[in-house]
């Protein structure tokens, strides 16, 4: 019985190889076939040149291709075998396998199986607008080699990462994309972008992400001395082999926020000569304009966020409202017209706005943020803005400052970083509250003061019991970096030393560094009464209205107004389900 068993194994074990066999010599007569035809076909050039398209079409290169399509799948289907062979042609065609050198593992014939299917499946999930296996793979593939710092093809001195110098497809990089352009959604929310049960990570791509938000708007002509800029890139050879992480935690980006991407020659210059010049490790500048903010609040569906647009519109909603009312009582300009009026109501809405933008971007990307206001006034320190800027040579006043600045950011150990106005003398007691400095704040991506911070600066900004102006002034700057502070450490912040570093329990590795702003910032910077309302005072004054009233004026009577607002009134000022259902229904 033995010996009866003895010619089927040898069938078993050579029927691969037969199969094989048979299934190259079909693909091989099939492509010299194919390589006859067109040596015929080059021959018979001129017969051809005189007959019709639709001639051509049905006498050989359609008709031919489609032939050998069919021989490829009839063999392919005779390569599985069918069974029917006896012994002695299976024994002859195993020595024909081995005569030839042309015997092939059984692997061979099971990964090309695989591979046809999983392509076709590619295909079928392809038509139905779903991923499938080969977009599974992508998935678990495209962010290691991110993480692994893979190196792009530059110049020997030259080098980077991929992020930055190899962007992936758009889907890659940011959802939003996907589809080649940004449309307004129908509504808030989806359920695609539900985030529960779902394990949020951080991109791999911020500098590619960062660069497609800040360039999706259409140049623009600029007044006479200002400069279109979206991307200030530091030289190759000054990245490192991360421009992302470097000898910090936090990214090498800035985020530059600003009204228009129009900005003055000589920031331009000065901010390009910064990063050339005096930074061992650069970073790359991004400028957000108020369009570009507004494309990524309200283009994106946030997972974890999913009340970001509720929250800016009714935020803006909210101050605009309180703002209209100081501006009457206070009788600004009474000769000024209505769009001077206007314009101190859009500037100062603005600023909810980017307080939200500010921690949706770092929770995101990371990196560090600035507004330009901000950055002027450092600049104007001693007149770098006016007088050296465009030379921008001297170690003297605000470019002194940003070089130190912009030193610290690139060097923090830390992986978030905040300043603080108003410190005690070595924070001994009896304790002297102090500020967060919100316009100048940097993390790493996923961040948790970042994420507890942009939760109560939505609901200030959505709950109509909230108010939108406080002591400290907007109720989406200063208060949500407290109540921050208190998830992430309870009351240690109050207790620490400026220069310290909190370690945050409960969430690995992750630290805060409290630094003195008092000691690097200008001192227009750093006053505890006019820091948190600069940039309402700034929008009042802009308008160059008539009868401009003072700052405490102004203080005091928004604070007033903004005391009115309440969840239930028969007249209330502002309420957020009446602005949202106002701005859907129209």
């Amino acid at each position: 019985t033995a010996n009866s068993q003895q010619p089927t194994a040898k069938i078993q074990n050579t029927a691969a190889c037969r199969s094989a066999c048979r299934f190259l010599h079909g693909i091989i007569s099939d492509s010299a076939s194919y390589n006859n035809m067109e040596l015929e076909s080059d021959s018979s050039s001129r017969r051809q040149s005189s007959m019709t398209e639709e001639e051509r079409d049905d006498g050989s290169g359609i008709s031919n291709i489609k032939q050998i399509i069919t021989n490829l799948l009839r063999k392919l289907k005779a390569y599985s075998g069918d069974g029917n062979h006896d012994e002695t042609e299976t024994t002859n065609e195993a020595k024909n396998c081995r005569d030839n050198d042309l015997s092939i593992s059984p692997i061979f014939y099971y990964t090309s199986i695989f591979l046809i299917v999983i392509t076709l499946l590619q295909i079928i999930t392809s038509l139905q607008d779903q991923a499938g296996p080969m977009d599974w793979f992508a998935e678990m593939l495209i962010p290691r080699i991110a993480s692994m710092g893979f190196k792009a093809g530059m110049d020997e001195d030259e080098f980077g990462t991929t992020d930055g110098n190899i962007c992936p497809p758009d889907r890659w990089i940011d959802s939003t994309f996907e589809q080649g352009s940004i449309k307004q959604p129908n509504g808030l929310y989806s359920a695609a972008y539900d985030p529960r049960n779902k394990v949020i990570e951080p991109t791999h791509f911020p500098h590619c992400a960062s660069s497609r938000w800040v360039q999706l708007e259409k140049e623009h002509d600029c007044p006479s001395g200002r400069e279109y800029v979206t991307i200030i890139l530091p030289p190759k050879s000054k990245q490192s082999t991360d421009n992302s992480a470097g000898e910090g935690k936090i990214p090498k980006i800035l985020h530059l926020s600003s009204p228009t991407n129009c900005l003055p020659t000589t920031t331009i210059q000065t901010l390009r000569h910064l990063t050339h010049q005096h930074i061992s490790q650069a970073f790359t500048i991004y400028v957000h304009s108020s369009a570009t903010m507004d494309n990524f609040l309200y283009q994106r569906e946030w997972d974890i966020f999913p009340e970001v647009k509720e929250g800016v519109m009714c935020g803006m909603g909210k101050l605009n409202a309180v703002t209209r009312a100081a501006i009457k009582e206070l009788k600004v300009g009474n000769n000024s017209t209505e769009q001077q009026h206007q314009r101190i109501v859009d500037e100062i809405g603005l600023g909810v706005k980017r307080d939200i933008w500010r921690y949706m971007i770092l929770w995101e990307y990371g990196g560090i943020t600035i507004d330009i206001d901000t950055l002027h006034t450092i600049l104007a320190e001693r007149g770098t803005t006016k007088t050296n800027a465009a030379n921008a040579t001297t170690d003297d006043g605000g470019y002194k400052t940003m070089r130190k600045l912009m030193h610290q950011w690139s060097t923090e150990k830390s992986d978030a970083l905040l300043y603080f106005i108003n410190n005690a003398d070595k924070q001994r007691l009896p304790y002297v509250e102090r500020i967060p400095f919100t316009d100048i704040m940097g993390a790493a991506p996923h961040h948790p003061l970042v994420y507890y911070s942009a939760k109560t600066a939505l609901k200030n900004a959505i709950l109509d019991t909230e108010k939108s102006i406080t002591d400290t002034g907007r109720t989406t700057k200063i208060p949500p970096i407290k109540d921050g502070l208190h998830y992430t450490t309870g009351t240690v912040w109050k207790q620490i030393k400026t220069g310290e570093v909190i370690e945050i329990k409960n969430e690995k590795e992750k630290s805060i560094h409290i630094v003195d702003g008092d000691v690097i910032l200008p001192p227009s910077l750093t006053s505890p009464k006019t820091s948190p309302w600069k940039s309402i005072f700034a929008a009042f004054k802009s308008s160059n209205a008539e009868n401009m009233p003072s700052e405490d004026d102004i203080n005091y009577v928004m604070r007033q107004h903004a005391a009115e607002q309440k969840y239930v009134a028969p007249k209330t000022m502002f309420s957020c389900m009446e602005h949202l259902l106002d701005a859907y229904l129209q």
